[in-house]
């Protein structure tokens, strides 16, 4: 299982352009619709990594995925079923991408904020005294049902976090019976001021690739998406002995 992550502020102009370049039409006019500069380099940074994060895995050009969604909205990759199972998050500070061969997978970021009031938590989860983080809770109920490929939604039963292993490791449990989901949540390492959580069907070891340093060279003219792919092979393939990749 692999979590691409980057900081959307330590990419440049250029290497946002690029990245851009990667995306369709129909991402590029999404983009487009938001308001906020921050806003819309945090949409390229995370589709250009689910691109070129899938392309890689699957041996083909990023640029010539095509993506859909489910009934309940969560993106489906078309024409590719054998393809690992993905999600993506993004806020303005930090995006990622997971993606999980043997099994289900979902993700998601948040900032945090000191004034996030509890109650928007109460119609979807049950808090328990062994858990009262906030933003952990409201992270992990997100990846837990995107995971599910249902999404948040007013009609989801509630759910619970039991600890598992210290901080980091938690099972998924019904709020009312505490019974298994069958589903864990990973709270993964992130910058300061964000909590990123990995929901999935079984503890498992998580390589993290972190591409906060890609740019593009001074002076340089477009990279066509082959170019991406095979940068970012040789990086993976550069995995020290923690499974963790700086780019």
């Amino acid at each position: 299982m692999e979590v691409w992550t980057a900081r959307p502020e330590a990419l440049g102009a250029a290497a946002c352009g690029e990245l851009e370049g990667l995306l369709d039409l129909e991402e590029r006019m999404r983009c487009a619709s938001l308001r906020f500069p921050a806003d819309q380099r945090a949409y390229v940074a995370a589709h250009a990594l689910r691109r070129m994060a899938l392309g890689l895995a699957l041996g083909v050009d990023a640029g010539d995925l095509r993506f859909g969604t489910n009934r309940h909205g969560c993106p489906l990759l078309l024409g590719h079923p054998d393809a690992p199972a993905f999600s993506l998050t993004r806020s303005r500070g930090l995006v990622a991408f997971a993606m999980n061969g043997a099994g289900r997978v979902g993700i998601d970021v948040e900032p945090i904020d000191e004034r996030s009031d509890g109650a928007l938590l109460e119609p979807f989860y049950v808090p328990s005294p062994e858990v009262q983080d906030f933003h952990l809770q409201w992270t992990a109920l997100e990846a837990y049902w995107k995971a599910r490929g249902l999404g948040l939604a007013d009609d989801n039963p509630r759910i619970a976090l039991r600890p598992l292993d210290g901080e980091s490791l938690y099972e998924v449990v019904e709020g009312d019976t505490r019974r298994a989901t069958g589903m864990v949540v990973i709270r993964l390492q992130a910058p300061a001021g964000h909590v990123l959580s990995l929901a999935c069907e079984a503890p498992a070891t998580v390589r993290m690739v972190e591409l906060d340093g890609l740019a593009a060279a001074p002076g340089c003219g477009h990279l066509a998406p082959p170019a991406h792919g095979a940068l970012l092979a040789e990086a993976v393939q550069a995995c020290d002995g923690n499974g963790k990749t700086t780019l």
